[in-house]
């Protein structure tokens, strides 16, 4: 039992810090607790960074920087009410935000380093704390890559269900911009409305992409935000509208913004954010060994998955590290009921552990 109340406790602990991402004190503070932790552990060396206000920390037995193995959780999280600020554990799952989303992970990657520590042995595996993958993870994970922090096999713990995510959609955030020419309501004759020729591409863009009624590997466009004129009788100067595009790996960014450009002729469409998608071979050797691991521990046949959303794993991947999702049980993700299920917590334990110890035996 020991280990299930250490990482009752851990998650618990974690889930208590009120870690926004847009909270500079909330990203302080969770780094600071993860940092007394890993201090306290014999023979461990932490490395604390910084970009940007968003702070980050590498644990690992030596302070050489490429590692056989990076195991990493994000540790900030989206705004919750105050309530899921205070974990709650029952019928065997820890409620709270992060809980599932990924403090849970974060708190097992903390007893690992914890057992690993105290056994004397010393593998060639650096653990990765960071605090801003829910805005994109460029001073987090990006930050780290470019620091030197390489690796032969990267692992985020992101939530999975135990399921080995090889594949991701990549993120495309786009911004069209029309103008148009401003006159009363009621003589739309004299103006120019920009609110027409946006409707007119969003529907043509839509003919490209529909919108899905279920889950779908292909390409998706969103539109998550619309905004035109502040008066019920004026024609607009403008009309705003932001597109979330999620894109499958095979789908060149570049082809989708000539598309975009095309359906709002005359627009400004330009992107705030274009992230990389993941793609890794399932027959890696690397992945393999993860499988292994997991089947050995769950005794079930692993199975392998694509991922709607993005993850700090596209940066290793995008950099030719093979590089995958692999985390614990939940639900609630970014919800008011956030969960994680503690014998999933366990599971995900072992799993690591054992993939540890076959790294070791090469």
């Amino acid at each position: 039992m020991a280990l299930r109340d250490d990482l009752i406790q851990l998650t618990c602990d974690l889930v208590a810090i009120p870690s926004v991402t847009d909270d500079a004190t909330g990203r302080a503070a969770v780094i600071d607790y993860i940092e007394r932790f890993c201090r306290d552990l014999p023979d461990v060396h932490v490395a604390r960074h910084e970009s940007n206000g968003f702070p980050s920390l590498v644990a690992a037995f030596d302070d050489r920087r490429h590692k056989t193995l990076v195991l990493n959780a994000h540790v900030d999280v989206v705004p919750a009410r105050p309530d899921q600020f205070e974990p709650a554990v029952r019928n065997g799952r820890i409620y709270g935000r992060g809980a599932q989303d990924m403090k849970g992970a974060a708190a097992a990657l903390l007893a690992l380093l914890k057992a690993v520590a105290a056994s004397n042995r010393r593998p060639d595996v650096a653990w990765q704390f960071v605090t801003d993958e829910e805005i994109g993870g460029e001073h987090g994970v990006g930050f780290l890559l470019k620091q030197g922090y390489t690796a032969d096999f990267f692992l985020a713990g992101e939530p999975t269900d135990l399921a080995i995510v090889d594949r991701a959609k990549g993120i495309l955030w786009v911004t069209v911009t029309q103008q148009g020419d401003p006159a009363h309501g009621s003589r739309p004759w004299d103006g120019r409305n920009p609110i027409v020729p946006i409707a007119d591409g969003l529907r043509r863009v839509l003919e490209r992409y529909p919108i899905p009624d279920a889950p779908v590997w292909r390409t998706t466009v969103t539109p998550s935000a619309f905004h035109s004129g502040d008066a019920h009788n004026r024609v607009p100067a403008d009309a705003l509208l932001k597109l979330d595009i999620r894109r499958v790996p095979d789908d060149d960014p570049d082809a989708i913004m000539a598309l975009l450009r095309a359906c709002f002729p005359g627009a400004d469409v330009s992107a705030q954010q274009c992230g990389s998608a993941l793609k890794t071979a399932q027959d890696d050797p690397y992945v393999q060994r993860l499988a292994a691991a997991c089947e050995a521990v769950t005794g079930q046949p692993v199975s392998f998955r694509g991922e709607h959303f993005g993850s700090d794993a596209r940066f290793y991947s995008e950099a030719g590290v093979p590089a995958v999702c692999f985390g614990p049980h939940g639900a609630g993700l970014h919800s008011h009921e956030e969960w994680v299920s503690i014998e999933s917590l366990e599971l995900f334990y072992h799993v690591l552990e054992r993939l540890i110890e076959s790294l070791e035996a090469v």
